[in-house]
């Protein structure tokens, strides 16, 4: 049997065979032999062709079949013949459309069967094709056409993967792994880039790209590392089928654990330290590495790491030094290398008021000795009084006679301030003997008692000085010549002050025992400190030193402070003339001045000086003096002038003979204006 096309086909040059040999081949071979004579000699008749009406048509079957996009499908077309052996030949007479017939042979097992490969365009975008077919036998006529469909299914992947995985509880900082299968039920090949953000990764591919050929399972892993504490979920969706997502879900538990998340510090009276202990516990069951973080204010205390113990409590120590004295509300953070980490509130209140009191080159605190003293004269001691608290404390004395507080230190003392204080012995001149009393100072609940010695004793010559008593032993400068240090004759100060500078007092003066300064203000002369300073050589002078108003017996002057000073205090001295009394020759000294008024806004200092002489001229320098009474380098010397006195002499003068001047000049008015009257009564009447 052979296989026949019609004239579409046969340009394509596509055939095919199909059947055994043909019945007029053997005629002619059996011609050949007999030299067409029978078998017996005699002549045969000639063989009839047969019709087409005698051979028969056999009927197409239809049918249908699926073909993939892109590539290759083989399928059978049929005829129904009269007899199962029957040879049929196939003709296609419509091609498909959306695709290509690449062969047509015979199936050699059953001859009125064709086996066709069919090849579908993989870029069209129809769903279905159709070709036609007839068939016949040999030598007869060709049925009617058959119509054969194809459906035609895209290239696809089906992609299917687990519902749900979940990862359980884990530890913030450390991971756990989980499989996914993804199966490939579709056609396709599947290739898809896979992306997960913190606190997911894509463990396995390494590269986050999943291929899957079509009928294929591929494990995808995925690790969690949590990175807070509470339960998280994610859908991780590898295609847009129906079944290919996956939800994801997983719980963070905390590795460390705070016992309270509010710890309040408490102040201890004796240090002034303000401390507490922050408790944490590590769930890991095994060692635990913390970094904290803290306020600068309690940054000092904390170490930079802390190691801690499994499944064990363990205290934090924080402290407030004692020269931190205001409320604090601040946090203390706990943190791991991963990244985990809980902060802890810290709360402390303000440090309470609190006196302390200081003796001048004495340890004691509580005992003040004046030593002999002369009945009828007035002799001074000084002790300092702190607040080392933050909140402002009320101020109350109480001293018995004969001692007197010298020094108004204000109705109270402000926080972290101190204030120097001076109290006297005015003993009587009659009074004779030891006293032995118990001053109090009072303030904020506190109550310091000093202990006040005194030996009073006659006076050397029998008669007590009349002398009153004084505000304090520089205070009064009469008697010193305090301006340029050049002294004039006759003006050679007699003042003896009593213990003052480290000199030696004496009848005839006092011997100054420091080492002169060098002064660029006057080159050739020696110039004396009478208070020798303690240097503190981190502390800075003040600076941009000038006169802000001056008058005929006080001067304002203006200064920068250095930086971070509000705790610093400031003291001005003036260049003055004393008589030494060990050789008594004048001097010229740095003398302290005590009646100045001070007042800051800021960094800007000013300072009032009063008592001074008119049209004068003076040498002042400052001092910074730090918490402990340390002294700065002082500052550069500058001098200044005082104005001149208002002389009311020559006003009044003034005054006198511009009333003469009035009292004449309406004497005169008067006399001018009787004259014209007596003159018209004289002649007139006549």
């Amino acid at each position: 049997m052979k296989l026949l096309f019609s004239h579409p086909i046969a340009r394509l040059g596509i055939f095919a065979a199909i059947g055994a040999s043909s019945f007029v081949a053997a005629s002619k071979s059996h011609g050949q032999l007999f030299g067409d004579r029978g078998l017996f000699g005699g002549r045969e008749a000639p063989i009839r062709s047969l019709t087409e009406e005698e051979i028969g048509v056999p009927f197409p079957k239809t049918g249908r079949v699926q073909a993939v996009k892109g590539q290759e499908v083989r399928f059978e077309i049929q005829a129904i013949s009269k007899a199962p052996g029957a040879a049929v030949e196939f003709l296609i007479r419509t091609m498909p459309t959306a695709g290509k017939i690449v062969s047509l042979v015979e199936n050699p097992n059953a001859r009125n069967r064709a086996i066709v490969t069919y090849y579908a365009d993989p870029s069209t975008s129809a769903e279905s094709d159709v070709f036609g077919f007839a068939v016949r036998y040999r030598g007869g006529r060709y049925s009617s056409e058959m119509r054969f469909d194809i459906d035609l299914v895209d290239v696809k992947a089906e992609i299917q993967a687990e519902p749900e995985i979940d990862f359980g509880e884990t530890m913030v900082g450390e991971e756990v792994v989980r499989e996914i299968p993804v199966r490939n039920l579709g056609t396709g090949e599947f290739r898809r880039q896979i992306y997960l953000t913190a606190p997911w990764r894509i463990v396995e591919p390494a590269n986050g790209m999943l291929l899957i050929q079509p009928k294929q399972t591929k494990m995808v892993k995925v690790g969690f590392r949590p990175t807070a504490v509470g339960d998280t979920s994610y859908f991780l969706s590898f295609s847009r089928t129906k079944g290919a997502m996956t939800k994801m879900i997983g719980s963070g538990s905390a590795p460390f654990a705070l016992a309270t998340e509010e710890v309040r510090l408490t102040h201890d009276p004796k240090t002034g330290i303000r401390s507490g202990e922050v408790v944490v516990k590590n769930s890991t069951g095994k060692p635990l590495r913390l970094a904290l973080r803290g306020s600068s204010r309690i940054q000092k205390s904390l170490p930079e790491m802390v190691l801690l113990p499994p499944d064990e409590p363990y205290s934090i120590g924080v402290e407030i030094p004692e020269t931190d004295v205001n409320p604090f509300d601040g946090m203390l953070q706990m943190y791991q290398e991963a990244g985990y980490g809980v902060s802890a509130r810290l709360v402390a209140a303000v440090v309470p008021g609190k006196l302390e009191i200081a003796m001048p080159g004495t340890k004691a605190v509580d005992v003040i000795n004046y030593g002999r003293v002369s009945a009828g004269k007035t002799t001074e001691r000084g002790f300092r009084l702190t607040n080392t608290g933050g909140v402002a404390v009320p101020l109350e004395f109480h001293i018995p006679d004969p001692f007197r507080l010298l020094t108004d230190p204000g109705p109270q003392l402000a926080p972290q301030a101190s204030v120097n204080l001076a109290v006297g012995v005015f003993p009587a001149a009659s009074k004779k003997g030891p006293i032995d009393v118990t001053m109090n100072v009072f303030g904020a609940d506190q109550s310091l008692p000093i202990r006040l010695l005194a030996n009073v004793v006659s006076p050397e010559n029998g008669v007590a000085p009349a002398n009153p008593p004084r505000k304090g032993i520089l205070d009064r400068l009469g008697g010193l010549r305090m301006s340029s240090g050049k002294p004039k004759p006759g003006e050679v100060s007699t003042f003896v002050p009593p213990e003052i500078g480290n000199g030696e007092a004496n009848s005839g003066g006092f011997t100054i025992g420091n080492k002169p300064e060098s002064a660029e203000i006057l080159p050739g002369i020696d110039i004396y400190p009478l208070v020798e300073r303690q240097q503190n050589p981190e502390l800075r002078s003040p600076e941009d030193l000038a006169v802000v108003e001056a008058g005929s017996s006080s001067l304002t002057l203006g200064w920068t402070a250095p930086p971070n000073s509000q705790l610093n205090d400031f003291e001005i001295e003036l260049l003055g003339m004393v008589q030494d009394g060990g050789d008594g020759f004048p001097r010229s000294v740095w003398l302290p001045m005590r009646e100045v008024e001070f007042e800051r806004v800021d960094r800007l200092v000013k300072a009032r000086m009063t008592g001074l002489q008119p049209n004068s001229a003076y040498y002042i320098r400052v001092f910074t003096l730090d918490e402990n009474g340390r002294a700065s380098n002082p500052s550069e010397a500058m001098e200044v002038l005082t104005e001149l006195p208002m002389d009311w002499t020559y006003i009044y003068l003034s005054f006198l003979i511009a009333f003469v001047a009035l009292l004449g000049f309406g004497v005169w008015k008067v006399i001018q204006g009787r004259r014209p009257e007596v003159y018209r009564s004289k002649y007139v009447d006549a």
